[in-house]
């Protein structure tokens, strides 16, 4: 049905270039009509005119031969003067009939001789005054009889020419007006299908636009519903923290308490009753002690992971470089154990949390330092180059990101372990051969996430770790400020 309403229109279309294009053939052949019209009255107009001539000087001279009178020769002194023109333009003609041009031209050569016989006869009377003039007129008349012959044949058959070129211009002029007709009709036909389509576009764009606001409607509808349904989350978010809060307090407090009763009573065990004890109480002993101690760094650190958005500081300008030699003065003794080498670049000056900042290239110098090879002493560089944002949602926000890139000669570790390592409590040896609880690489995701970064690893297993950090130059414009006053606290594992 679609196809139908639109195959309406190019017919039309078609029918209109169509009438146009006859209109067009009929237009010219209106005008070949008319030049052939003109060009047989110009026809006739000449050999009219030249037949003329020849009457006058028939005339001169009969009445000179009869009176032999010089003023009689007075006609046909100016037909003969007329003559040449009349001649020429004549044998200038073209009629639109060839047996009609045949007979032109016959009739031209007989004029010419016409006229050099009146010519003659005249010359022939002044110099023979004893000539009879009737019998030199008769042979003058006897010469005459076919050229007004051929005049009379020529005028009736360029008229008979004239007249079908006039019925055929009849006939042109009939067919433009059909012509002009049906192109009005389907002009009007074109005009009131335009009408027709461009009413049903503007109903349609009519409809569409009611549709439309009944879909804003409705998604205002939807947003005020999302809207209420995220202030009921951020409230229980709110919430959340708050007793996240009060379970951090918990833990430093009421949690490390029992813990501390524990260690003393176990101090004052092994101080005053130790040399009581067989060898298997005093493993128990030192068990219980040790047992204590893990659960103590474990409560710290979950407290440390905990408040590393909840506590955290202020941002202000951190110079990188001070920062990082400082980390280096705290990890003197673990460097000088490890004979590690340790080669920082130059690096800028950026917004951050100082002591977030600082726990950040702690824990990952200390991981470098860690986890190396049997024998071998780590090599640990610190390097930093300019990089675009990591996400395209960023681009637009006017900052500089740097891309910093902790990397050591470490034992590495497999590539399918690169997002699991980041999850608080994963570890992937054993807890003989490396101390900790799990907790540091956790810490530096959030850490690394409240300045608006991103942290990466790569690794190759026996060959070593790099640590990619993404970070903006200015962290306060992708991040929220804290409202806690509290200091995080600074924890090596």
């Amino acid at each position: 049905m679609q196809k139908l309403i639109w195959l309406v229109p190019l017919l039309i279309l078609i029918g209109i270039v169509l009438v146009a294009t006859l209109g067009l053939k009929n237009t010219d052949e209106i005008a070949r009509i008319q030049r052939s019209l003109q060009n047989t009255g110009e026809v006739m107009l000449r050999v009219d005119q030249l037949h003329i001539d020849i009457l006058n000087a028939e005339s001169g001279q009969r009445g000179y031969l009869i009176s032999q009178r010089e003023s009689d020769l007075e006609p046909y002194k100016i037909a003969l003067q007329k003559f040449e023109h009349s001649l020429q333009q004549a044998q200038t003609i073209q009629s639109e009939s060839p047996p009609q041009q045949k007979r032109l031209e016959r009739y031209i050569q007989h004029a010419q001789i016409k006229f050099e016989s009146l010519s003659a006869s005249v010359a022939l009377a002044r110099n023979n005054e004893q000539l009879e003039p009737h019998r030199m007129l008769d042979d003058v008349r006897s010469t005459g009889l076919d050229l007004r012959a051929m005049y009379a044949t020529i005028m009736s058959e360029e008229m008979e020419i004239r007249n079908l070129l006039m019925a055929r211009l009849t006939q042109a002029r009939e067919t433009a007006q059909d012509n002009l007709v049906w192109f009005t009709v389907l002009s009007i036909a074109v005009s009131a299908l335009f009408l027709l389509f461009l009413l049903k576009h503007l109903h349609s764009i009519r409809r569409a636009k009611e549709q439309l606001e009944r879909y804003n409607e409705q998604l205002e509808d939807k947003v005020k519903e999302r809207t209420q349904a995220l202030e009921l989350y951020a409230d229980e978010l709110t919430r959340s923290n708050r007793e996240l809060e009060d379970f951090a307090f918990i833990a430093s407090h009421d949690l490390q308490e029992p813990l501390r009763k524990i260690r003393a009573f176990s101090d004052r065990i092994k101080a005053n009753y130790e040399s009581l004890l067989d060898d298997r109480g005093k493993d128990y002993l030192s068990r219980m002690d040790n047992a204590a101690t893990r659960m103590s760094v474990l409560i710290t650190d979950l407290l440390a992971l905990s408040r590393v958005t909840t506590k955290g500081k202020e941002f202000e300008d951190v110079a990188l470089n001070p920062l990082i030699n400082t980390v280096l003065d705290d990890l003197e003794i673990a460097i000088s154990d490890a004979q590690a080498c340790i080669q920082v670049d130059p690096l800028p000056t950026i917004e951050g949390d100082p002591s977030q900042l600082h726990q950040l290239f702690l824990n990952l110098l200390s991981n470098a330092m860690k986890f190396r090879r049997e024998g071998v002493p780590p090599q640990i560089t610190i390097t930093m180059s300019q990089t675009t944002a990591p996400n395209k949602l960023l681009e637009d926000i006017e900052c500089d990101w740097l891309e910093i890139d902790v990397t050591d000669n470490g034992i590495g570790f497999a590539a399918e372990y690169s997002e699991k390592i980041f999850t608080p409590f994963q570890r992937l040896h054993n807890r003989t051969t490396y101390a900790g609880t799990g907790i540091g690489l956790a810490v530096c995701r959030r850490i690394v996430e409240r300045h608006g970064g991103q942290i990466s690893a790569h690794s190759i297993e026996g060959q070593g770790t790099t640590f990619r950090i993404l970070l903006p130059d200015l962290a306060s414009t992708l991040t929220l400020k804290d409202t806690a006053n509290e200091q995080f606290t600074d924890q090596t594992h």
